[in-house]
Formats: structure tokens, C-alpha cells, sequence
């Protein structure tokens, strides 16, 4: 299940790349940006924008799962059973249904198109999410088949899965792109909901196994007001970082509100409001 495939990225991995992002997440961020990558099954958005009222939406189901009003439809996302049968319903797209199961064939097809910019650019693929460890078969069945291919790739992950996902999966990245949220354990889980120790657990295990094997890693720090964003705990964390002796680059990812639309889409409010 993925939702998204971008072009002419240049800032998830070195040169020009092609980006595959996975669906479902374990950890709900207060702050995130791709509210619609959490779930690991359809979503459904709607934009009033773009909505014109024709109620086809509502006319395909028998079970009240949409109903129209003088407002526009009326979602009962939390009763449908089955959101694809609303794919490509509305004629304006003010109706759109976010996941697409594609096979691994179907997704190679697609990276084929970019690999002339790979060649020239020192590019590849880059697999983000939502986490693509929540996929880890799926993700390492096409990371094999990108190593066949001799296309550079890119994980960018939270390490919050089993280890065992992780090990798997090295041979075949040539750069992971690592968030590092935090360092500590209850303020992570009051923001993000996850447990803190299994990620510090995987970053120990891969600094040891990445000094002897293929691969560079890139730590990535979102800079989040009222959650990091102090001296004190910066410092923290990059002290982390510099004791795992392993981190080849850090990026710092500023906080921006650029995603809060994408929660009225959803038909869900966007909760995190800094104070500073």
C-alpha cells in the first residue's frame, strides 16, 4: 500500500531521485505533516473547494456511510468498510480516495521512467512513509529488486520496528535517512504516542553493524516548537548523535504548518497548537 509516488526529488538522498512512500505509520506525531500516511488503509479526502454537489458520492452506498446535505457530503468514514469503491466516483476529484495497493512490477515500471536522471545525476530511490518498516516484506522484496538493478537506494525511517526488519533490509540500502525526534523517553511518547527505548535500541544495534558493513547514514532532527526546540534539549540530541560516531550528515528539519489543510480533508482537526 503506497500513496504517493514524487519526481525530481533532490533532498531525500543524493542526486535526482524518485520517491515511494509507504502507508502506515506507528507513531502519531502531533505535528505531522501527512496526516493521510498514518493509516495503513484507505482514506478518504474531501475538498469543499472543489466540490460541485452532484451527490454521486453519496448515491453509490446503501449503508449511510455518505450522506448529502445543502453543505456537501456527509463522511462516515469511521462505518465504511471498503473506501476504494468511492475511487474516481467524483467527477471533480473533490472526492478522493488516498492508497493504492501497487505490486512491486507495477512500481519498477515507474521508477524505470526516472533512471536516465539517476545515470546523470547520481540519483535513485528514495522509500519514505508514513514508515516503510511497516511494510518490511513488501520493502525488502523491492529493495532487492533496486539492488538488482543497480539503482542507488534510500530508506527514510523513524527505526521504530522490530530489529530484526532492520538487519534484513541493510544490504540493500546504500543510505538511511534517520529521524531523531528525542532523547527522552516520556516527553516522545506525550508527543508521538510511541515507545522512545525501542528506537535508541536500534540505533545502538545499527551503529554497530553499519562500521562494518555498506551503508551511510543520515540523521534527520525536526526542529518542533514546545517539543525540542530548546538549547538544552538540542544539545541532548546531538550529543546522541556524536556518541553513535556513525552519522555521516545531520539535517535539521524546520517545523512548518503546510500540512494542517490536509486534516480538514480528513474530516479531522489538526491539535497541536505551540505556544512558542
Amino acid at each position: 500500500m503506497i500513496f504517493d509516488i514524487q519526481r525530481y526529488a533532490i533532498h531525500d538522498g543524493g542526486g535526482i531521485r524518485t520517491l515511494i512512500f509507504f502507508k502506515g505509520c506507528p507513531l502519531k506525531c502531533v505535528w505531522c505533516d501527512n496526516p493521510e500516511s498514518q493509516s495503513t488503509d484507505y482514506d478518504i479526502m474531501w475538498d469543499k473547494r472543489v466540490c460541485m454537489g452532484c451527490g454521486d458520492c453519496a448515491s453509490i452506498n446503501n449503508k449511510g456511510e455518505i450522506e448529502f446535505s445543502d453543505k456537501g457530503p456527509i463522511i462516515h468514514r469511521e462505518i465504511i468498510k471498503d473506501a476504494y469503491l468511492y475511487k474516481d466516483i467524483c467527477p471533480t476529484g473533490a472526492l478522493n480516495v488516498v492508497g493504492k495497493d501497487m505490486p512491486i512490477d507495477e512500481i519498477i515500471k515507474e521508477i524505470k521512467k526516472d533512471v536516465p536522471f539517476y545515470k546523470k545525476s547520481g540519483g535513485g530511490v528514495t522509500i519514505s512513509g508514513g514508515e516503510p518498516f511497516m511494510q518490511p516484506e513488501f520493502l525488502i522484496q523491492l529493495l532487492k529488486k533496486l539492488s538488482e538493478m543497480r539503482i542507488n537506494t534510500a530508506v527514510e525511517t523513524s527505526l521504530y520496528t522490530k530489529w530484526e526488519n532492520i538487519e534484513r533490509s541493510l544490504p540493500f540500502i546504500d543510505t538511511l535517512l534517520t529521524d531523531v525526534k528525542h532523547v527522552d523517553v516520556e516527553k516522545f511518547k506525550t508527543f508521538t504516542g510511541g515507545d522512545l527505548n525501542i528506537i535508541l535500541n536500534n540505533f545502538y544495534k545499527l551503529a554497530s553493524k553499519i562500521s562494518t558493513g555498506k551503508g551511510k547514514i543520515i540523521a534527520r532532527v525536526p526542529v518542533i516548537p514546545d517539543f525540542n526546540a530548546t538549547n538544552k534539549e538540542m544539545t541532548s540530541i546531538f550529543s546522541f548523535i556524536k556518541d553513535l560516531k556513525t552519522i555521516n550528515e545531520v539535517n535539521l528539519i524546520p517545523y512548518h504548518t503546510l500540512g494542517v489543510g490536509k486534516y480538514e480533508l480528513l474530516g479531522r482537526d489538526y491539535q497541536f497548537h505551540p505556544k512558542s
